[in-house]
């Protein structure tokens, strides 16, 4: 297995656990979060429940990026002061 798909798992993985709470604090809907990053509403679906995604790894970078969480797919620490 290449490292490029090896990374692509461990971020699938990540955005199934971390991406529906990510998009929720944004108060976004599934149609909204999708439109603005340009998936359809399936394949967020499909990335939110970790099921079988053909999303490469730089458009799954760009959805945690959109969705405000790590490179590697986890939310951000709040910063100090606001936990």
């Amino acid at each position: 297995m290449s490292s490029f798909e090896q990374q692509r798992q461990i971020l699938l993985s990540n955005l199934a656990a971390h991406a529906a709470p990510a998009r929720r604090r944004l108060c976004l809907s599934l149609a909204d979060a999708s439109r603005l990053a340009g998936l359809t509403p399936e394949l967020l679906t499909a990335v939110e429940r970790g099921a079988g995604c053909t999303l490469c790894l730089g458009s799954l970078q760009h959805l945690t990026a959109f969705l405000g969480l790590t490179g590697c797919g986890l939310p951000r620490p709040k910063p100090a002061g606001m936990q």
